[in-house]
């Protein structure tokens, strides 16, 4: 491996995000828009390493109502962008 990638490896974050809650008329439980496009979701927690992040996430996950809605993301994503 060149010496550039290691370095761009050692550059990469991740991000703990939660897409943005809905409720349709205001009242009942508060749902996830999944579908939204990245520039909409919430930045929960940055983490250096990915397995820190993913443990975190199974942590939101087992909370309830948050039911599989967090994912991890790499600060490199080009999903971020848009």
């Amino acid at each position: 491996m060149k010496m550039r990638h290691v370095a761009t490896l050692a550059l990469v974050g991740w991000y703990l995000m939660m897409p943005p809650q809905t409720r349709f008329w205001w009242i009942g439980p508060a749902r996830y828009d999944d579908s939204a496009s990245f520039s909409r979701w919430t930045i929960e927690q940055s983490f250096d390493r990915a397995e820190v992040c993913q443990a975190a996430r199974r942590a939101i996950d087992q909370q309830p109502g948050n039911a599989d809605h967090a994912v991890c993301v790499a600060t490199g994503d080009p999903r971020l962008a848009t």
